[in-house]
């Protein structure tokens, strides 16, 4: 099925669990190659069912990574998955979008579904401070010296309490 085929099912697919979905199709190359990238928005209840769905869509969706960032009052997970991918020329890239609220962030594990999202989930809890149900204990980054420090965060629960100006080794405000 080419990517054109194969979006218009991923968007029937999800209709009623996503908002905000988009496809951005761009140009490459002199051969003028398509590049399809399609974005949508879940909250936090219920992303794992769209991406339970993407294995109605394709066996084995490749979940590629997840990335985030602090967003002021929330913390946006963006988990990349790539789609169609039997058929190169008709690759799709999926990024789905979970905005946490940055006072309690949390959100349920897909490594029931994607064990390989593992990494990128404990990444996550350490850096942001996610709470990630289901999600085996233990730390994969940090030490236990910086217990309650989440250095991906723009807040009080920030890196600033270990940050330094190196050149005056001041803490940095």
């Amino acid at each position: 099925m080419n990517a054109e085929e194969f979006i218009e099912k991923l968007k029937k697919e999800l209709a009623n669990d996503v908002s905000n979905f988009r496809v951005v199709t761009t140009e490459h190359g002199l051969s003028k190659s398509k590049a399809y990238r399609v974005w949508a928005d879940a909250d936090s209840k219920n992303f794992k069912n769209v991406v339970r769905k993407l294995f109605s869509l394709q066996e084995y969706p490749h979940f590629s990574v997840s990335s985030g960032f602090d967003a002021g009052k929330t913390i946006e997970i963006l988990l990349h998955f790539a789609l169609n991918y039997a058929n190169p020329k008709a690759l799709v890239l999926f990024t789905l979008r979970v905005k946490l609220p940055k006072q309690r962030p949390k959100m349920k594990t897909i490594t029931d579904l994607v064990p390989g999202a593992m990494i990128s989930e404990k990444e996550k809890r350490e850096f942001f401070g996610i709470e990630i149900e289901g999600l085996a204990p233990g730390k994969m980054f940090l030490d236990d010296s910086l217990s309650g420090v989440y250095p991906w965060r723009r807040d009080s629960k920030g890196a600033n309490k270990i940050a330094k100006n190196l050149h005056s080794g001041d803490a940095i405000e």
